[in-house]
């Protein structure tokens, strides 16, 4: 199995220094202060849904869209979905602004950004 290179790399240098980056299929889930926070996307199928994908509740929503224009919901099959995720696109013309804006978030431990699951319990425990 060939490992494929990580998208956005060059995110890391403004995420908190300590994140743990796992590996899964054709993703890649970026940990820190304690929680999920983001999750990096690039893949052939489906390209619609590349980018970022940003853990968060509902209820930070449209804080954040408001914030960060460039945030936007999922659509499947030309439907939004009803999810706590929000993507930023990588095709969106200001992807890059927008993904310094979302590291800067994190790397402020915003509080609207990041799940405590059972496997970040586990990474930082």
């Amino acid at each position: 199995m060939i490992n494929k290179p990580m998208p956005f790399e060059f995110l890391l240098d403004y995420l908190p220094a300590h994140v743990v980056v796992l590996p899964v299929i054709g993703m890649f889930l970026i940990y820190a202060n304690g929680k999920n926070v983001l999750i990096f996307r690039k893949t052939r199928k489906n390209p619609q849904h590349n980018g970022i994908w940003i853990s968060t509740k509902k209820e930070y929503h449209d804080s954040l869209k408001s914030e960060i224009p460039a945030i936007t919901g999922f659509d499947f099959e030309d439907h939004a979905t009803e999810s706590d995720w929000l993507l930023l696109s990588d095709a969106h013309e200001d992807f890059e602004t927008a993904a310094n804006q979302l590291c800067e978030l994190v790397t402020a431990k915003d509080h609207r950004i990041g799940k405590i699951t059972p496997k970040s319990t586990a990474l930082f425990n």
